[in-house]
């Protein structure tokens, strides 16, 4: 199990709220409800997936959690600046399976930019967070751009050799969080977002960070950061897909 400190709260964070789906609603309808209309923050996108390697990566999560149960999430990503047709909105990630591949990752530090309308199905991606994070969008726009040219201080290709050596199943490849080495994505915008002054995971090492670091972060260090008189972290959230039911059963299409 991982070294990760637990918040000392009674209750979860009340300006992050469990929003559920309207019917046959998809994740771009939800996000057009439920995203923040401000250039004084930047939102986080996070999901959990259904395919083999999003299972891979929510169960290699546990070591995260306390109860040693799955995550619910598997990938977060950083918006750019929103379009006025959301699907179209630029994404930065580190997908482990990327639509376009990968081709050569080593000039951007593995950094990739997509577009938000390949994550819409709610039926593959049925799990989905914003978390609004408060800093400027023109200032991570900056440390961006400066994180692809600073392997130093975070090798994206690595971590993206590593998890992928771990979700294929190559040799005996063992958790890459376990040895301090964070999932890609939240790995890179942890590094981004810590640049700018902000501590997205108080719990955790920068270095070490994932979807759910980030999501308890949301969750449960709202007072963390009022005692350090910051603006904390908002936004919403549905769940609706578990690895693990209350018997601690293996759900059906798990």
């Amino acid at each position: 199990m991982l070294n990760i400190l637990q918040a000392d709260v009674k209750s979860p964070n009340p300006d992050f709220a469990k929003v559920p789906r309207k019917s046959n609603e998809d994740n771009i309808a939800w996000l057009e409800r439920n995203m923040a209309d401000t250039d004084e923050s930047v939102s986080l996108v996070m999901l959990g997936g259904k395919n083999p390697i999003d299972f891979r990566l929510r169960l290699a999560q546990a070591h995260v959690r306390d109860d040693l149960t799955p995550s619910s999430w598997s990938h977060v990503m950083l918006l750019g600046k929103p379009s006025k047709n959301l699907e179209s909105t630029t994404v930065h990630e580190i997908s482990l399976y990327p639509s376009d591949g990968f081709n050569y990752p080593v000039p951007t530090n593995a950094e990739q930019q997509g577009k938000l309308k390949t994550y819409a199905d709610a039926e593959e991606f049925p799990n989905i967070a914003v978390i609004n994070v408060p800093v400027q969008q023109s200032m991570v726009k900056d440390a961006l751009r400066k994180y692809r040219h600073q392997r130093a201080v975070l090798d994206g290709v690595e971590l993206v050799v590593m998890w992928l050596a771990f979700v294929w199943g190559v040799g005996r490849s063992g958790n890459p969080l376990l040895d301090g080495n964070g999932v890609p994505s939240a790995a890179m915008i942890e590094v981004v977002i810590s640049s700018l002054g902000y501590e997205l995971t108080p719990g955790l090492p920068s270095r070490a960070s994932c979807p759910e670091a980030i999501w308890q972060a949301a969750k449960w260090w709202h007072e963390y950061y009022e005692r350090d008189k910051r603006e904390g972290l908002t936004g919403a959230w549905c769940v609706t897909h578990k690895l693990i039911d209350d018997d601690d059963r293996m759900l059906n299409g798990a």
